[in-house]
């Protein structure tokens, strides 16, 4: 349960997020990179927990994972002792109710998107591995408690609006930027900094193997997006969905 807690406080804290738009990468959740010696890996943008029967998993997904080495998450879920340090995490007041709203909406019908990607992988031998420890994910949820966020947008209705919204955006490839009320705080620490902490670890990983990074949809667009550095950064980008 807490694994989802937190997945869905991420969805909607990126769902909620301020960041400017960059026109080139404003729609399209799977990237095919080119590394500058030839390596092709793939850049996905995934919803942490989606509803079966709205959103069906690409099957073009599990054709390029295949052809990958490695399956590199926002965190490595298989490590058991990293989870452990989770589910000893308390979890606030607001992200139950978020989660209990959700819950209601959906029941059985929820799945974890990364679990799919997980399942490929252990079936094919591809290694998996993370871009941050818990650690670090865990102190950035820490700092997003101190924002005071108004109690109207943690509403049953806020809630189920925000979460439809992000449904709608995914199926359309929509990666652009959300502009909301949200501080923008709020994008500087749950996506912006994330994404810097990761670029170097990311051009490490697609320049020595074949990658495919799977990490939540709003890490692709805007200025501090994924896309935008790896860009700055003289990588080849082709949309491939």
């Amino acid at each position: 349960m807490k694994k989802n807690l937190l997945l869905i406080s991420i969805i909607l804290t990126f769902s909620s997020c301020f960041q400017k738009e960059i026109k080139s990468f404003d729609k399209g959740n799977f990237w095919k990179i080119t590394s500058k010696n030839g390596k092709v890996s793939y850049l996905f943008g995934t919803i942490h927990l989606y509803p079966k029967n709205e959103i069906d998993f690409p099957e073009r997904i599990v054709v390029n994972l295949k052809e990958c080495d490695q399956l590199v998450l926002e965190r490595d879920l298989t490590n058991k002792l990293e989870e452990q340090k989770l589910m000893n995490f308390k979890i606030p007041d607001f992200i139950k109710e978020t989660y209990k709203v959700i819950m209601s909406e959906y029941g059985n019908e929820l799945v974890v998107m990364e679990n799919q990607l997980i399942n490929i992988a252990q079936e094919n031998e591809i290694q998996i591995t993370g871009l941050e420890s818990t650690d670090e994910i865990l102190e950035v949820m820490k700092k997003l408690n101190e924002i005071k966020l108004p109690e109207s947008e943690f509403q049953y209705d806020s809630i189920l609006k925000v979460y439809k919204q992000t449904l709608k955006m995914y199926k359309h490839h929509e990666i652009r930027a959300f502009k909301d009320t949200s501080p923008v705080q709020i994008a500087d620490l749950a996506i912006n900094q994330r994404n810097k902490n990761w670029i170097d670890n990311i051009i490490n990983n697609i320049e020595n193997k074949s990658t495919f990074i799977a990490v939540g949809m709003g890490h692709l667009g805007g200025k501090g997006g994924l896309l935008h550095l790896l860009n700055e950064k003289g990588y080849k980008l082709k949309r491939m969905e």
